[in-house]
């Protein structure tokens, strides 16, 4: 979930480039990615970096009627160790008044399609049993 060249697989159509590296991971701390789905274009800033338990970011440009829109992800690891829960959780302000339910079907609808292609990654990426 923390590295920006995966999310391009998990969301069709689309592309994701890295315009400014963080620190100390290229996809750290104050690295900027920007997502492109068809002409809709997307900026992002990581704020927290703590692979591959926590990320968190702010979104510097969004082609929707929102503002101050930050996420936090975190993963929690099951009990029994064999396996993880996604934390996604996503905060904005409205810039139109009554489209906070339409604005959160949108955003919750990407949303679920990127967490399963965390999902599905760290399927691919667990050891066989």
């Amino acid at each position: 979930m923390t590295d920006h060249e995966l999310y391009a697989r998990w969301v069709p159509r689309s592309v994701v480039d890295l315009e400014v590296e963080g620190s100390p991971d290229r996809n750290g701390v104050g690295a900027i990615r920007v997502f492109h789905i068809g002409p809709v274009r997307t900026r992002e800033e990581i704020t927290t970096f703590d692979p591959p338990h926590r990320m968190a970011y702010r979104v510097l440009s969004l082609p929707l009627p929102v503002r101050n829109c930050r996420s936090d992800l975190l993963l929690v690891s099951d009990e029994d160790g064999n396996g993880c829960t996604l934390h996604w959780d996503s905060w904005f302000e409205t810039v139109i008044p009554l489209t906070g339910g339409i604005m959160r079907q949108l955003m919750g609808s990407s949303t679920a399609k990127m967490a399963a292609g965390i999902a599905e990654e760290a399927q691919r990426r667990a050891p066989s049993a």
